[in-house]
Parts: C-alpha cells; structure tokens; sequence
C-alpha cells in the first residue's frame, strides 16, 4: 500500500516535470517567434527607408552600368589565354585555398612544395571561374587603356606604363595581369605581410620580372604610376585607391565590395574599423609606438574618406545616416525568404546608386569614367559584379571602346 503511493507519488512528480518542460519548451518557442518578428519588422521598417531614400535620388545624365560583353573592347576576343598561363599566375590555383600553405612556405619541405604548388593543375570550378572572368574584366580595360598610350605622339619616349594594384591581396588579380603584359611595369601594394610574401612566392614560380611589393596602406603610398587597379578592396578602401589615382593623374578601374563596411568611413575611420589606424604597424593590430605622441598611442594615418563622395548625390540625401542606409543595403548579396527578389533589387539598386556616386565624384574631379559590369557580371553576387573605369578628361578616348556603340 505504501509502495504503490509512493509510486504514484513518484508517477505523478515525473508527470508534474513533464508538464513543467513543456510548458518552459511552449514559453521559449514563444519568445523565439516574438524576436523573430521584431526582427522582422525592423528589417521592414529598414527596406521601407531605404526605398524612400531611393525614391527621392535622381539619377545622372549617365546611369547605365554596360556589360563587358557588349562592348568592342570584348569583341576584339578575350585577353586571356589561360592555358599557357601556367598554375602559379592563375586564380583558380588559391580560389580553393588548396596551394595556400605551400606558397605560404608553412610545409616542412618549402623549396619542394613550393615548386609542387607551381606545378599543380587548378580545380576549375564556378569559384574559380569568377575569378578569372575578373582578370579577365580588368584586362579588357587594361589592353584599352594600352592601346591609348601606344597611340599618343610622343609614346617611343614614354617609360614603361605602371600599374598598382591596390589592396593585391595574394595575387589573384595582378600575377595573371603580369604574364600578360610583360611590357608593363606592375607594383603590388598589400598591407598583410604574410599575403604579400605569397605573393612574391607565386610571381618567382611564374618567373615573372615586372612584379614589385610594397607592404603598406593604400592611403600611405605617395609614389607616382599610371594605372591604379583595386579588385574588391573593401568598403572605403575603393574611395582611397580612386583618390590615390585622381591625386597622381593616372587611370583607374576598381570593382568595389564590402560596402557597408563605409559605415566607418562615416565614422572617420578606416576600411575595417571607426579607428583611423596604421594597420601594417606592429603585425597589423594597429598600434605604434615613439611616433611622438606617447607611447602606445594609435598614429593618424591619413585624412578621412567623407561619403556621399559626390555633390551629386550629396544634393539629394538627408545627411550621413541616409548614406550608410544606402550603404548597408548595397551589401546585400542576395534575398532571402518569401520576398527574396525584392530584397535583392533593392540591394542592387542601393548599390547602383553608392557607385554612381563615386562616378560623379571622380567626373566633377575632372575625370571621364564609365561604368561597367564585369565579364559574367549574371553569375557573380550583385554586391560584387561592377567595375568603374576612369582617366584624365584629356583622354576620354581610351574608354571609347568601353561604350556601347
């Protein structure tokens, strides 16, 4: 008798636990819907501002972003031979970090793998392919503005043409550009070091001797050149490379990514943080030290990088907060859920409209620019698939092949 209450007693408490986790597992669901709306609401209220924003930008005389493939700069064939542009200068051989830690040097037997990596034949799949339509893009626009030089009077006594790259990463854009134009003298600044020493590895594979490094900031190098090229340096580090190029006279073309990363420019500070830092000082964490402002003290390293960039479009917004909507929405890459095609046109439009307004900067600084979709621009992330090309107003030429005719 005894027994049987206390098995009861146990049944009943085992069922009053029961009712108890149910009842916590309902109230947490709850809660989870509840956040899940709040978010959802806010991301509303956010892509409802943003189209507000938009709807009020009147665009410029010229808003049309060109495919490269309709323009006679393309029909002239692809630049690119990738063929018997050997592993070590072609993107697909990193696209899946597979020859990274060889190049890198890290194996135990470095002067053997190195050469093994050199060797080895690239996994060509969708991700290496968008890397080498990219190359691609930039060497139409390269071979254009080529041809220009060549045609000008005094082109027997020019120098060797100079390109930087800026922000050249471990290579994937300026190795390939190098064994195609052998002529062209190629500088490659990188402010990590480690991938710019996999950089120097891949272009002694390749035996290339046109390729120069520079360890630094893209916002410190003062030295002259002719082209300035940047393949998705982020966020305001695209503004500086332009401004870099409009300060030496010299051509650019840049395909911009990570924009709302330009929230720290708004900020005042740099392309990966609201701290304006030399990030190439001390292995990259920013700090320096007896640069005479005490010690430890963070060193200025260059003036601010103001958005919108343009009188254009800064005639048509708020103030600073209606950019960095702008900018937030432009990083989007894609929708997602039931109203995914609407989120994604309205990442793209927002992002049309950040990079107009660095066309319209660089235009009332004097320059001519086009802008432009990269080779298979269709089968690239929206946020990452534009390329703006400009040059001096005294040489519009070059980018007349870069027009639709």
């Amino acid at each position: 008798m005894g027994h049987g209450s206390r098995s009861r007693r146990r049944d009943e408490a085992e069922g009053d636990d029961d009712a108890s986790d149910a009842a916590r597992e309902e109230a947490r669901e709850r809660q989870r819907e509840h956040k899940h709306r709040q978010r959802r609401r806010k991301t509303e209220r956010r892509h409802a501002a943003v189209n507000e924003i938009l709807s009020k930008i009147a665009p410029p005389s010229r808003a049309s972003f060109t495919s490269l493939e309709d323009t006679p700069a393309w029909r002239d064939g692809n630049p690119i031979e990738w063929s018997s542009m050997g592993p070590s200068c072609d993107p697909a051989s990193m696209a899946n970090d597979g020859n990274e830690a060889t190049m890198r040097g890290d194996d135990t037997n470095k002067g053997a793998s190195t050469t093994a990596a050199a060797a080895a034949q690239p996994v060509v799949n969708l991700r290496a392919m968008r890397k080498r339509w990219q190359v691609e893009s930039f060497a139409v626009v390269l071979r254009e503005l080529e041809r220009e030089r060549a045609a000008r009077d005094d082109a027997d006594a020019m120098p060797p043409m100079r390109v930087v790259d800026f922000g050249a990463g471990s290579g994937n854009l300026i190795l390939p550009l190098a064994k195609r134009f052998p002529d062209v003298r190629f500088t490659a600044v990188e402010m990590k070091r480690r991938s710019a020493e996999i950089l120097e590895r891949r272009a002694a594979a390749a035996g290339l001797t046109n390729v120069d490094v520079v360890v630094d900031m893209i916002e410190k190098t003062t030295f002259g050149f002719d082209v300035g090229v940047a393949l998705h340096a982020c966020g305001n580090a695209t503004d500086f490379t332009i401004a870099r190029c409009l300060a030496a006279a010299a051509a650019f073309a840049v395909s911009p990514c990570c924009i709302g990363k330009l929230k720290f420019s708004l900020a005042g500070g740099s392309s990966f943080s609201a701290t304006n830092k030399d990030w190439t000082a001390k292995g990259g964490d920013g700090e320096t030290h007896g640069n005479g402002g005490g010690d430890g003290e963070t060193q200025v390293v260059c003036p601010p990088i103001t958005h919108p960039r343009s009188k254009w479009m800064s005639t048509q917004l708020a103030g600073p907060g209606d950019f960095a909507a702008l900018a937030q929405a432009a990083d989007t890459g894609h929708g997602d859920g039931a109203n995914a095609d609407a989120i994604t046109d309205l990442g793209e439009r927002a992002k049309r409209n950040v990079e107009l307004d660095r066309v319209e900067a660089a235009r009332e600084a004097g320059y001519a620019v086009e802008s432009l979709r990269l080779i298979r621009a269709p089968d690239a992330p929206p946020n990452k698939s534009d390329l703006l090309v400009g040059v001096p107003a005294g040489r519009g030429g070059a980018l007349e092949r870069l027009r639709v005719s």
